[in-house]
């Protein structure tokens, strides 16, 4: 499957910040699994319709919060702009100068992403607002084949830079000046800021944004910021967090519960998960509210919902790439930088197509653009021929 997304090995350094409804739950729905269902023959339930790219092209701007935190966004694109330049991105430029100094020019080409800048918007608008928030030590950009993908079938996907646990924060220099904000504060403002941005008639985002359909997402620090938001924002209407935790920060202290949201929600969690456990993620998926979902990935690592298992796999990966340039970063960063890119995981390019599918089929079963669930049957998991995958559907 052509992937969304070329990756080159400086993208290493700017990864290394991986290193890192509506009844009650205990109503009487009966959950449905996989493994107890057969697909049928043009049963739209079982119809993994959206595993490809989208109709659209995507295009993606930029724009700034108040205090100057960097928010990407990436929408849906006319046809036309398949010729224009793609979108390339320094991700060493993320890093202190000091640290940038130590990588070779050689070892510092450009990430680029199969989306255009400031792209003609496509003609089908306004379209849902997905917000998505990145992992510790992560960057808007982490997750590219996932967002990219979103927007083209047809969603607006708005991405903060988190600069109290980002790349460009931690290792870089844009937590400087900066207050340090909650993630629901940061999300909040991230909608507004767009919101604000899409009515200047020079923006890319003008009048493109349906906000009677805003969901939140996010993957492992991003997970429970985005069930947080879900909880607590009455704009958003949908959430989906991939591999989540409650209860802890990323520094192993206690955290208060957040309320539970009232509305659908979908998890999804690698069985091979050596970073947050997939029994993390199967307790939130438990307490949450009908109706819901859960995706279970057999084999995947933590990064399985990242491009960064990708980054320079003919010199030997993220850690050898680090290790090549002589960067000196902890033990537990290196171990969060290969967890689920190491020989007996699974291959993420193999769980692409089922990520990109549950994650559009649920936005669209949820907004109602789609007026009969398509491949939300848990039967739909019979599809997938690169990776095993079980879907738990509660409708409630």
């Amino acid at each position: 499957m052509l992937r969304r997304r070329v990756l080159a090995p400086a993208v290493a350094f700017a990864l290394l910040g991986s290193l890192a409804a509506c009844s009650s739950s205990d109503s009487a729905g009966t959950p449905l699994t996989a493994t107890s269902t057969t697909a049928k023959p043009n049963d739209v339930g079982a119809d993994a319709a959206y595993q490809g790219e989208g109709p659209n092209q995507v295009g993606t701007t930029t724009f700034a919060l108040a205090d100057g935190r960097r928010v990407v966004a990436w929408y849906p694109a006319a046809d036309s702009a398949k010729d224009q330049p793609n979108e390339t991105f320094d991700i060493a430029g993320l890093l202190s100068p000091a640290l940038q100094s130590q990588i070779p020019a050689d070892k510092r080409p450009q990430y680029e992403i199969n989306a255009h800048p400031g792209a003609d918007q496509a003609s089908g608008g306004p379209y849902p607002v997905v917000l998505f928030s990145h992992g510790f030590a992560g960057f808007p950009e982490q997750s590219a084949d996932l967002v990219t993908h979103l927007a083209s079938w047809g969603f607006v996907v708005v991405a903060p830079d988190h600069v109290e646990r980002s790349l460009s924060g931690l290792l870089g220099v844009a937590s400087k000046g900066v207050s340090k904000l909650a993630d629901t504060t940061v999300l909040t403002q991230s909608l507004d800021a767009a919101i604000a941005d899409a009515k200047r008639p020079a923006s890319p985002l003008h009048e493109l944004l349906d906000l009677d359909h805003v969901a939140v997402t996010g993957h492992s620090a991003g997970a429970g910021a985005a069930y947080q938001e879900a909880s607590t924002d009455p704009r958003i209407k949908a959430f989906i967090s991939y591999s989540v935790r409650l209860g802890g920060g990323a520094d192993g202290k206690k955290t208060p519960l957040p309320p539970v949201p009232e509305i659908p929600g979908m998890v999804m969690a690698g069985s091979g998960d050596g970073i947050i456990p997939i029994a993390a993620s199967q307790k939130v998926f438990t307490g949450m509210k009908t109706p819901k979902y859960f995706v279970k990935i057999e084999g995947a690592g933590h990064l399985v919902f990242s491009d960064i298992c990708l980054i320079g796999r003919d010199q030997g990966g993220l850690v050898a790439l680090i290790k090549q340039v002589g960067l000196q970063l902890p033990a537990n960063f290196l171990r969060l930088a290969s967890d689920g890119c190491e020989k007996g995981d699974l291959d993420p390019v193999e769980a692409f197509p089922a990520i990109d599918h549950l994650s559009v089929a649920f936005l669209r079963s949820t907004f109602g653009i789609d007026k009969k669930p398509v491949g939300l049957d848990p039967a739909v998991a019979n599809s997938f021929t690169t990776a095993k995958i079980t879907l738990t559907a509660d409708p409630g």
